[in-house]
């Protein structure tokens, strides 16, 4: 270029350089985004759960106020009942969460799942039919939350009740382990007043992870124990090398769930 006697050279990248950059750009957002979104998802499910569970945690605390510590509690009827998990909750729950639909143990639209929308366990069979809709209470909370609630246990010796919760209704996965989890009140434990509400599978449960009774280890389980696997990691889903130390063998780092 010349011009009143200076000259000067303009350089640019070549197609070829652009290309070779895009290209890099893209294989490295190929292999970061989904780790990102992962992660992203994993620490909406924590946040939820344990918003969750303090919610259930305040409500237990002002039926504590109204009818005495937990241990005093009644369970209406029979274990797998629908009436008395019903009766139970009416009592002990309802009042102070805010129900928008309260289904009771009948089949309604609009309460948990319908034809061709069946929640699973982790390892993917179909968790709800018709008969164990039967045995359990369901309900709606304002902000979308969907609770089944089931009497688990009712004998002298043993007094549990079970807690379903969908952080995210009708929204999927809608799979155990993965948005639904599950706590648990304990009353009456091997004929011992407990009276507490928790989560279901605390650590000496979580370490026996590679049962096959229905831990939270991979897809061939429920994943009943996820809720207390993620309770022992500080509300939130543990790293694989936290899973480890968590359950106490670096040989269950092909169980992990997440």
């Amino acid at each position: 270029m010349s011009g009143g006697g200076a000259s000067r050279s303009l350089k640019a990248f070549t197609l070829a350089e652009v290309l070779i950059t895009l290209a890099i750009i893209g294989v490295v957002a190929a292999l970061t985004i989904p780790s990102v979104i992962t992660n992203y998802k994993n620490q909406e499910t924590a946040t939820k759960l344990k918003k969750t569970f303090s919610t259930l945690a305040n409500i237990t605390n002002l039926a504590i106020a109204e009818h005495g510590p937990i241990k005093s509690w009644d369970i209406f009827g029979e274990r797998h009942s629908g009436s008395a998990a019903k009766d139970f909750a009416d009592k002990y729950m309802i009042p102070y969460l805010k129900v928008t639909k309260n289904c009771g143990y009948e089949v309604q639209k609009g309460c948990w799942y319908e034809e061709g929308n069946y929640a699973t366990w982790l390892n993917g069979s179909q968790m709800i039919t018709s008969e164990i809709e039967s045995k359990v209470t369901k309900f709606v909370l304002s902000d979308g939350t969907f609770i089944m609630f089931q009497i688990s246990e009712n004998d002298a010796t043993n007094k549990i009740a079970d807690i379903f919760v969908d952080i995210n209704g009708f929204k999927k996965p809608n799979k155990v382990g993965r948005d639904i989890f599950v706590f648990r009140y304990i009353i009456l434990k091997n004929g011992e007043p407990k009276g507490r509400l928790t989560t279901h599978g605390l650590k000496q449960k979580v370490k026996n992870i590679v049962n096959s009774s229905g831990n939270c280890c991979n897809t061939s389980e429920s994943g009943l124990y996820c809720s207390g696997l993620i309770y022992l990691s500080g509300w939130k889903i543990p790293s694989k090398k936290e899973y480890n130390e968590i359950v106490g063998n670096d040989s269950y780092s092909s169980k992990y769930p997440w």
